[in-house]
């Protein structure tokens, strides 16, 4: 072909099979002769020799074939001279074409055509001088070439690169191609490191949707890979997707980043680095953690020894220098189990308790315990009154005095004609307590009451000035004058008898009302004509506006009451019941109110419970209960045998585990029990259970059934074997399903059964006579279930009663609290001593569950629809519906060894399960556990006062009598 005035040929050394540019040229475009090897000049760049031949009359010359040129020139070796008159256009002759170049995930991606080139050509990426991207154009075939540069980095949403491309070492003609954020279509930043932890965010902008995982290099080496689709809340702000986007890469603990190294974050597969990458990395601390938030009376958070795992970290609150409590960060969460971290099992509860108080306003810190310098991520944070409560510290409730008169018409017309009787004895009260009491009752909402003072000869000359001037002000406050002092239960009397409202309730001379409390005992017994009902209340310490705790109350449980008088305040009863029982024994100076109570109970039709605090109890050392606990201990006990000697001949009551706790011990009773214990393999864990019921229940009538699901294991082939002259085993094939193992179990092996256990394979019993003790309880006519405390090994609650609605579906009270305190055998009583009490929940776990044959066979068994999950709460919520109780007893505690491991491994899901119970169960789940205060957190942790805007909320729960007790 003829370019410029050279005469070239193109051709192919078939001999060799390498494909080539020759370079054939007359002798006239030499200056002298060419022989032997020349020098190559390419667009004026050496590239090296070549050999010259002659054929045919004419010099030819082998060009390289990984490079393309515009112009060529030989040398003489000899003196590095021209050989040629001039350099010779060649660029034509390779019939170089280009294609589309374009963008495709994260890498620029073109096609081009050439003759003359090896199989694969190295093409560039250039912007301002610096290679962006290179890599090797591979033939596609004949002359077509195709290429694929990964680009190095994410570009910000300002910037622009303008790329020029060097193909063969050749520039290529034309306009720059423009690169943006747009172009690439991720965008994505890694965050400032740091120590021990590598975190940004990457979105696909073709896809906002699609989450895009992410690789952490170092050295060319892939270390991990994460999907970003961890929520950033700054993220959804800008509207980048919606916010699921984060990723975050922990370093590891095995020495490899002792030193400062540099690692890259880019998408997954390739290597497109996200905007600040590369980056230096630190090495991770030995301990991280966090403090997450202050709930209630505690700090919550988690902590983990990176080095050291599954050895739990000690952590402690701090407040200017000085450490408030410690705590053993070893509690289950379920994000920490997502995140890897100790499966679960690295979160702390510290309670701070009452101190709070006193530091509201100020920073609290945690820390790793004996660490000042490890300070937790979070710290610090300032302690502050939970908003539901701050609400109650707003005079009149924040309510604009103005309204105040209009509000009161409008609840006085709700609540019809009814009125209340306050009967409040008097005797030595300080003057400003005084006048808070009765400046609380005139500052009711609603108006259709009546005060009755009773002075109980006070010697303090204010007392009766107080009084006097306060009926002169307003004429529904009556005083009485006893001649004599009588005491509190003679006083109560007094006004009772001068009682004339529908309904009567008490008000320590010290204490204070809510200025809607009037208003809601009222509206109470119109809409539920309950004989007796009781509120929430709040205790504070001399100061009436610092609140130290709130007794969240549940639906009225006997056995609650039996156990622990869980009500104080407020107490409200109709004026004809507390007469015809005879009012408050007078011959009773302490406990007396536990003792009308429980009369009223006796002769009630119906109790209701008000799930809002009503009440504000001042607790100081004068108060008589707090001052004279033996007594009331004592008195409480003789009130309550009284109780039982009527209503439960053979009943007996003795003192509980801890001050007004009490320990009801039922009559005894004959009946076979039959156990039940579902298995597969696991002869260790069978073995210790078997073993400790012989070793407590010794003399008890009991039969045990070991329901074997397809044993494989040798050791429990044999030992299963082994137990047959003592116990049952009953084969079971087939898929596994809980309900209906145990159904098949009782039907079979039941016939002459009165009772039966149902029991996991890893409960180890602990307590004699407990066995004794669920049959004395279980054998109660009006008792439907009976279940137990259940410790993991570590003696933290694994199970103690079941919340409806918690985490959504339902889970265990009290799970991972410490049952012990101070890893000594004093009991943790639990908020408001429901761990040592016996009560009502509306569920409990058939891990240790007895019942009557009678009650397994009224409501048809398990549900064998339940295959996995929530057969045993969905057995309980029927025979709650069948109108007998479930009952907790904390007297009975067992070891529950293995679910600790199987719950945080999440070896049992059971999504199917979960929606038929919700879907089954949805009533109680919308319109809450009945036994659990509406007030009270639902998520995280249970039994502290909720810090969203639920409270206040929930209905009142009416209990008919007769069925409870």
């Amino acid at each position: 072909m003829l370019c410029g005035r050279s005469r070239l040929e193109f051709s192919v050394h078939a001999e060799a099979g390498i494909p080539g540019m020759i370079l054939g040229l007359s002798d006239d475009l030499f200056r002298t002769g060419a022989e032997g090897d020349v020098g190559v000049l390419l667009d004026g760049v050496y590239r090296g020799q070549a050999s010259v031949r002659r054929e045919a009359g004419r010099v030819l010359v082998g060009l390289p074939t990984h490079l393309l040129a515009r112009e060529v020139d030989l040398l003489d070796l000899r003196d590095g001279r021209s050989l040629l008159k001039t350099a010779c256009f060649i660029l034509p002759c390779y019939e170089l074409t280009t294609g589309a170049i374009t963008v495709s995930g994260g890498a620029i991606v073109g096609d081009f055509s050439v003759r003359g080139l090896d199989d694969h050509v190295l093409v560039e990426c250039i912007e301002n001088g610096q290679v962006l991207a290179r890599g090797f154009a591979t033939r596609a075939g004949g002359t077509d070439y195709r290429f694929h540069l990964p680009f190095p980095t994410l570009l910000t949403p300002q910037q622009q690169v303008a790329c020029l491309f060097r193909i063969a070492g050749l520039f290529l003609d034309g306009p720059p191609f423009l690169l943006t954020m747009q172009t690439l279509g991720y965008l994505g930043y890694v965050d400032r490191p740091e120590p021990g932890c590598v975190t940004g965010w990457v979105c696909d902008m073709t896809m906002p949707d699609r989450r895009v995982a992410v690789d952490l290099v170092r050295d060319g080496v892939v270390l991990q890979t994460v999907l970003a689709d961890r929520f950033r809340e700054d993220l959804l702000a800008l509207g980048i997707g919606d916010g699921h986007a984060g990723f975050s890469f922990t370093l590891p603990h095995d020495g490899s980043f002792r030193n400062p190294a540099d690692v890259s974050v880019v998408v997954s597969g390739g290597s497109l680095n996200l905007v600040n990458s590369p980056l230096m990395v630190f090495a991770p601390p030995p301990f991280r953690g966090a403090f997450d938030r202050l709930h209630g009376m505690s700090a919550h958070g988690w902590a983990l020894n990176m080095a050291d795992p599954k050895t739990p970290v000690q952590v402690e609150a701090v407040c200017n220098g000085q450490v408030l409590a410690t705590a053993t960060a070893r509690l289950f969460r379920g994000d920490l189990l997502d995140a890897g971290l100790n499966e679960g099992f690295c979160a702390y509860k510290i309670d701070i308790g009452k101190q709070i108080l006193d530091l509201l306003g100020q920073e609290i810190q945690v820390r790793i315990a004996g660490h000042p310098d490890l300070v937790l991520t979070g710290s610090p944070q300032v302690a502050t009154q939970n908003p539901n409560l701050l609400r109650y510290l707003k005079p009149a409730r924040g309510m604009n005095p103005a309204l105040l008169p209009r509000l009161r018409r409008t609840l006085d017309h709700r609540v019809g004609p009814l009125r209340l009787s306050i009967v409040m004895p008097v005797y030595n009260t300080p003057r400003d307590w005084l006048v808070q009491a009765i400046e609380s009752v005139l500052a009711q909402w609603c108006g259709r009451w009546e005060l009755i003072c009773i002075d109980d000869c006070s010697t303090a000359p204010h007392v009766g000035a107080v009084l006097r001037a306060y009926a002169d002000r307003d004429p529904r406050i009556r005083v009485l004058t006893p001649q004599v002092n009588g005491g509190i239960a003679v006083a109560t009397n007094l006004g009772l008898r001068a009682a004339r409202g529908d309904y009567v309730t008490f008000l320590d001379h010290d204490d204070v009302l809510e200025p809607d409390a009037i208003y809601h005992l009222l509206k109470t017994a119109r809409e539920t004509d309950a004989d007796f009902i009781y509120s929430d209340e709040a205790t504070t310490d001399e100061n009436i506006d610092s609140i130290a705790d709130v007794k969240a109350r549940p639906a009225f449980s006997y056995d609650y009451y039996l156990s622990h008088p869980y009500f104080v305040h407020m107490l409200c009863v109709r004026r004809r019941l507390a007469h015809e029982i005879g009012g408050w024994d007078e011959r009773m100076a302490i406990s007396a109110d536990v003792d009308f109570v429980l009369r009223v109970l006796a002769r009630a039709a119906s109790i209701a419970h008000v799930p809002r605090i009503l009440y504000r109890w001042r607790t100081h050392g004068g108060s008589t209960g707090h001052a004279k606990k033996k007594a009331v201990m004592e008195a409480t006990c003789a009130a309550i045998q009284r109780h039982l000697d009527q209503a439960h001949p053979g009943a007996m009551v003795s003192a509980g585990l801890g001050f007004n706790q009490f320990r009801v011990d039922w009559p005894a009773t004959e009946g076979k029990i039959l156990i039940v214990i579902p298995t597969k393999n696991k002869a260790d864990l069978v073995r210790v259970a078997i073993d400790s019921i012989a070793r407590t229940s010794a003399g008890a009538d009991y039969r045990i059934v070991v329901v074997d699901h397809d044993s494989t294991e040798p050791e429990s082939v044999a030992y299963f074997k082994s137990i047959r002259d003592r116990c049952t085993v009953m084969k079971y094939t087939g898929e596994f399903n809980y309900s209906r193992m145990n159904n098949l179990a009782v039907r079979k092996h039941g016939r002459d059964a009165d009772f039966i256990l149902f029991l996991n394979n890893d409960i180890e019993a602990i307590t004699d006579g407990w066995l004794d003790r669920m049959r004395r309880l279980a054998h109660r006519p009006e008792v439907g279930i009976v279940g137990a405390l259940l410790l993991y090994p570590d003696r933290r609650v694994q199970h103690a009663g079941v919340i409806m609605g918690f985490n959504g579906s339902a889970d265990h009270a009290f799970k991972f609290e410490d049952v012990y305190l101070n890893d000594g055998n004093q009991r943790s009583f639990g908020y408001n001593c429901s761990l040592t009490s016996v009560r009502d929940f509306s569920a409990v776990t058939a891990a240790c569950m007895m019942m009557r044959r009678s009650v397994f066979d009224q409501v048809g068994g398990f549900d064998e629809t339940l295959k996995v999950g929530f057969n045993d709460t969905d057995f309980c919520l029927r025979v709650r519906e069948a109108g007998l109780k479930v009952l907790y007893d904390g007297y009975t505690v067992l070891f529950h060894h293995e679910s600790a491991t199987r719950s945080q491994t999440r070896q049992v899901m059971h999504p199917e399960d979960t929606e038929r119970m919700l879907h089954r169960h949805g009533r109680i789940l919308e319109g809450g556990d009945p036994f659990y205060n509406p007030n009270l957190s639902v998520t995280a942790q249970d039994h502290v006062v909720r810090d969203d805007n639920g409270c206040g909320r929930g209905r009142v729960r009416v209990t008919r009598l007769c069925a409870s007790m």
